[in-house]
């Protein structure tokens, strides 16, 4: 379970690679939002590997960061908030949590 979990959390974090290197130029701080996001979200696929003590708080506030960046993202950037995607993105970041929470146990 921990394999999946860091597998799915590096492509969580590649994800918001792409959203900083597409917002780099309109909006400067909302790219490094969206890496602020993914380093944590790396550093916390990394401490999966060694089961380090505060795991989870890492993954949580990776995936937070995400969640709040790709908000911020549609509203500010594109101007429109489609609900869909970011309950989908959310329901993602929770199964990536859950299966996290269970390889650790």
């Amino acid at each position: 379970m921990l394999v999946v979990a860091t597998i799915l959390t590096v492509i969580y974090a590649l994800i918001n690679a792409f959203g900083a290197w597409a917002v780099v130029r309109r909006k400067p701080w909302l790219a490094a939002l969206f890496m602020l996001a993914a380093a944590v979200l790396v550093v916390a696929a990394a401490a999966f590997l060694y089961k380090l003590p505060y795991t989870q708080t890492l993954l949580a506030s990776g995936l937070i960061l995400a969640s709040l960046a790709s908000f911020l993202n549609a509203y500010l950037v594109l101007g429109e908030v489609v609900w869909r995607f970011h309950v989908i993105r959310a329901v993602a970041a929770v199964l990536i949590y859950v299966v996290a929470y269970y390889g650790l146990r």
